[in-house]
């Protein structure tokens, strides 16, 4: 995520480490943060906001930074002349789209069982 950040344009950010219990559990200062303890985690501090708003799960925190600091590496939505037609997808966003989940809702399976297995 810290490349992504990186190619976010005029956004200042600072990294916080929060390092897992024995148990494998969040510590209390990550639950503070959010009540399940996922991490990676974004506090975004917006105008007009006297708490930043806390965002979880990688693809949507992708989405949202892309959409509002890092246009450029979203790729054009709809092909001319076809803007808001099913089917008028451009095949580079239908890909962007495909992968974007499938990291979240069949790769990241394979990475937990990994972590599972392989743990102490």
């Amino acid at each position: 995520m810290v490349w992504l950040l990186e190619e976010c344009s005029g956004l200042d950010y600072d990294i916080e480490v929060f390092k897992r219990l024995e148990t494998m559990q969040a510590p209390p200062e990550l639950q503070k943060l959010h009540p399940l303890g996922k991490s990676p985690i974004i506090g975004l501090q917006t105008p007009g906001r006297t708490e930043p708003i806390i965002m979880a799960e990688s693809a949507y925190m992708f989405e949202y930074l892309c959409d509002h600091f890092a246009t450029h590496l979203v790729p054009k939505r709809y092909q001319e002349g076809k803007d808001g037609q099913a089917g008028g997808e451009t095949e580079s966003w239908l890909r962007y789209k495909y992968f974007m989940h499938y990291t979240e809702g069949s790769f990241m399976a394979l990475i937990v069982q990994q972590l599972l297995f392989n743990s102490k």
